[in-house]
């Protein structure tokens, strides 16, 4: 059970009300980005987080022989980004968008000094980011147990 309360559909500002929601947006930037372009890619080292406004993404890897293997699927509000957004690592995987994507991108040092300068959003995000997180291991888990069992 979360000590917060649901308020959106926005999974990163889920826990927001609707004047904090409105000054953490201040700090997004709205991409658009078309069927099959990559939003990012494995080793980039930024530490933004995103937000998918609209569409689909893929989560994905290249293998050795240059085959994109899928990892998982993202939707309209889920996040992605946030494992570096905590932890200063290159990313992970590939996301590439599956069609037409209009995501927020929230930039790493903007978010952070929102975050600084405000305790209780700060709270909140941290919150959504841990279900968030959480989330994604048990979907990952059970897709992989999936794929390894056909």
């Amino acid at each position: 059970m979360n000590i917060f309360p649901r308020e959106n559909d926005n999974e990163l500002l889920k826990y927001l009300d609707a004047q904090e929601v409105k000054q953490v947006e201040k700090i997004g930037q709205t991409e658009l980005y078309k069927a099959g372009s990559f939003i990012l890619e494995e080793r980039d080292k930024n530490r933004d987080i995103f937000v998918i406004k609209k569409g689909s993404v893929s989560i994905c890897f290249i293998d050795e022989e240059k085959n994109e293997k899928r990892i998982t699927t993202l939707f309209t509000g889920e996040t992605f980004g946030e494992i570096n957004f905590i932890i200063p690592v290159q990313r992970t995987a590939y996301v590439k968008a599956l069609e037409d994507v209009e995501i927020t991108r929230f930039p790493f040092y903007e978010l952070l000094k929102f975050l600084k300068d405000d305790v209780s959003i700060c709270a909140k995000i941290c919150a959504s980011l841990n279900d968030s997180l959480a989330k994604r291991v048990v979907r990952t888990t059970q897709e992989f147990v999936q794929a390894i069992t056909k």
